[in-house]
């Protein structure tokens, strides 16, 4: 690594500590300095200003979570095994990384400006894997086909976000991997196909279906 990407690491990293422990609105530029062992002004160098700083953080950290990603599921087949390690690493790496957390889930989730950012468009970018995963799972029939892929998607991506988030507002008294059997059957019982349809049966009725499926899509647009 050179120097320079050295000292634009070091300036992330202080980013990510000053900003979790004050928040965005109550963080400086200088006590960020400070933190990076960094003249104020060399901070400049890099961005071009806090918000700027804030928001360029997560482009750090998901390269990391993606890279990582990769290499965990390297060598792991079967629909339902890929999704149990994406699961697995999805809270793994937020256990981990729990000062990012809070900027990521508990800031700059509910910032108007967020969305707005480019930051915002790479962030969704990097959680594209778990969506071939769900469209890998519907063609080879593993993962039902009744309830539209992106719905599928924010089924799992919703309850993995809200179970990190709840432990972080409760500042992480608890093991965040202590429910990680449990969220992975609620996930993967909900996504996959019913066993009536992969055993080449059908539902009892049409009601009966339609009511599963209006469950799903509920569920999928609340979280």
């Amino acid at each position: 690594m050179s120097k320079k990407a050295a000292r634009k690491q070091s300036i992330l990293q202080a980013a990510i500590e000053v900003f979790s422990k004050g928040g965005f609105r109550d963080s400086s530029i200088s006590e960020i300095a400070k933190r990076a062992n960094v003249a104020e002004g060399t901070i400049y160098q890099y961005y071009k200003n806090k918000e700027d700083l804030f928001f360029s953080i997560p482009i750090q950290k998901t390269i990391e979570f993606s890279e990582e990603l990769d290499l965990h599921l390297q060598g792991i087949t079967g629909t339902f095994n890929q999704i149990r390690k994406f699961i697995w690493y999805y809270l793994y790496f937020f256990k981990t990384n729990p000062e990012y957390g809070r900027i990521l889930m508990l800031e700059m989730r509910v910032s108007r400006s967020f969305v707005k950012t480019k930051t915002y468009n790479f962030l969704k970018k990097s959680i594209s894997r778990i969506l071939e995963i769900i469209r890998e799972g519907q063609n080879d029939g593993t993962i039902r086909k009744d309830v539209n892929l992106y719905i599928l998607r924010q089924l799992v991506l919703g309850i993995l976000e809200h179970v990190v988030t709840r432990w972080l507002l409760q500042a992480g008294k608890y093991d965040l991997m202590e429910y990680y059997e449990d969220i992975t059957k609620l996930i993967i019982d909900g996504i996959s196909l019913p066993r009536e349809a992969s055993r080449g049966k059908v539902f009892k009725s049409r009601e009966e279906k339609a009511v599963l499926k209006k469950t799903l899509v509920e569920v999928g647009q609340e979280v």
